[in-house]
């Protein structure tokens, strides 16, 4: 029997002895994208034989200029409905082909898998009970009328939910990842478990939600292509917000190991007006994104929601959550050690600035010098010399402060916001009470949320915020005004 390696055997023999003979290399292309709308066929259409692709959407919303209120907030059925069926739907979308092309067995096998283990098992990391889902449908049943909260309706819904809560996710891990983050609602931070994979991980959240946008949601929605161009454009907005952090990593490297240099932070440039700025790439653009993407499944036009009331309304909302949140890490010291641009620490700067009133040259030579020499110093000992200059300045008064500031005036900017285009009026007390949730009930920050937020200070504040009752009288209002 003839050899490859006596080169008797023609090039047509070798071609028909690996399997090459008639084939082509990339026959597994497929430039029709089949895999992709078999899946959209099977997922759009529903067990009762309903097919999401002939339900009527709610167009009329499109020639609206405000938003039309229905219902009020009802945190314990919402609990229920993301525990029920939008889990269901979540845990079906990990299934969506991943490729759309690939139908080989390694791909299945290994690629494929791979994809619907991270679809299922990134609810184990998901961000305080899937916040970001919950708030989409939240505020799509509280602007669309009841006849278009059907299951079928529904199951549109929980899946641009899944790509937004996905989205989110991501940026959760990452956040970790950089922190240097090891736990997560009470269990290992993804990158704990996953430092091989943990780049893909993301991408494939990435391009798994994407991919969710363009296949199950139906041709005839009028905002299919919005939908899927303002996910890409949150996509982008992410990757400036840590910037911050890689600008860190770098800062680091310079810094010896034992700490004795000064700390690279750019503590001259961090002000309050700079915390507003962190805040609105921390929070209030992905409020502003989920709002977004529940607007055009309602079908409602930008108009509805471009104006700057609402904008100050989320801004705000998002900063009594941000600066509550680092109220309850500063004991800790971590956002110290990482050189986090805290309330505490724009408050130290600006107060050392002596734009906070008057300020003994002494002190103002202490806190500057703690600050340029101490914070985002990976050490004990400098964490703790920050958290003495606090406490000797009192900087964690002053947060206090600067949180019920914020909630008075988030009192203003809601009303405003309601006038302006009919915002539902409750997104501060939603932000508040849900953040404070875990998967398996109250947790120990729960608790401590709950317990800063009770006291005298900020409890009638944070009652009238949730008093969704003044959103149905509003309504009552502009209708009977509009008539």
């Amino acid at each position: 029997m003839s050899t490859i390696t006596d080169r008797s055997v023609s090039r047509q023999g070798l071609r028909t002895l690996f399997g090459l003979d008639g084939t082509r290399f990339a026959e597994s292309y497929d430039p029709d994208n089949r895999r992709t709308d078999a899946f959209a066929d099977a997922f759009l259409l529903l067990p009762d034989g309903s097919d999401v692709r002939r339900t009527a959407l709610p167009v009329e919303n499109a020639r609206a200029e405000r938003f039309r209120l229905y219902g009020e907030m009802d945190l314990a059925a919402l609990r229920r409905e993301v525990d029920g069926p939008y889990r269901e739907v979540c845990d079906e979308l990990a299934a969506i082909p991943l490729f759309g092309y690939d139908d080989s067995d390694l791909a299945l096998r290994h690629n494929q898998a791979w994809a619907e283990h991270l679809g299922r098992e990134v609810w184990s990391s998901s961000w305080q009970h899937h916040y970001a889902a919950a708030l989409l449908i939240h505020v799509y049943r509280r602007i669309t009328p009841p006849e278009y909260q059907t299951p079928a309706h529904m199951r549109l819904v929980y899946a641009v939910a899944t790509a937004v809560d996905w989205l989110t996710t991501l940026t959760i891990l990452s956040d970790d990842w950089m922190d240097g983050a090891l736990v997560r609602n009470g269990g290992p931070a993804w990158h704990v478990g996953h430092p091989r994979s943990f780049a893909n991980d993301t991408l494939i959240l990435a391009a798994q939600a994407l991919n969710v946008l363009s296949s199950a949601v139906p041709e005839h929605h009028p905002f299919k292509q919005e939908l899927h161009d303002r996910a890409v454009r949150q996509l982008k907005h992410c990757a400036h917000y840590f910037a911050y952090h890689a600008e860190q990593d770098l800062r680091r490297t310079r810094v010896p190991a034992d700490g004795a240099a000064p700390s690279r932070v750019p503590v001259d440039h961090i002000t309050l007006d700079s915390y507003r700025g962190i805040v609105f790439s921390r929070g209030t653009d992905w409020i502003h994104f989920i709002v977004d993407m529940s607007r055009m499944l309602a079908c409602y036009g930008a108009e509805v929601t471009d104006g700057e009331a609402l904008m100050d309304y989320l801004a705000g909302a998002t900063t009594a959550a941000c600066v509550i949140d680092d109220v309850l890490d500063d004991s800790t010291g971590e956002d110290i050690r990482n050189g986090e641009p805290t309330i505490q620490l724009c408050l130290a700067v600006h107060k050392a600035k002596g734009l906070l009133g008057p300020l003994a040259d002494e002190d103002a030579a202490d806190m500057l010098l703690t600050l340029r020499n101490r914070v985002g110093v990976d050490t004990d000992a400098d964490a703790g010399a920050v958290r003495d200059m606090y406490a000797r300045h009192g900087i964690d008064e002053l947060a206090l402060d600067y949180l019920e500031a914020v909630l008075d005036r988030l009192l203003q900017v809601r009303r405003a916001a309601l006038e302006e285009c009919g915002a539902p009026g409750d997104i501060p007390a939603f932000m508040l009470q849900w953040l404070a949730i875990d998967r398996d009930g109250v947790t120990e920050r729960a608790e401590e949320s709950v317990d800063l937020l009770s006291q005298e200070r900020f409890r009638d504040l944070v009652a009238r915020l949730a008093r969704a009752d003044e959103d149905r009288a509003d309504a009552v209002r502009r209708s009977a005004t509009s008539t």
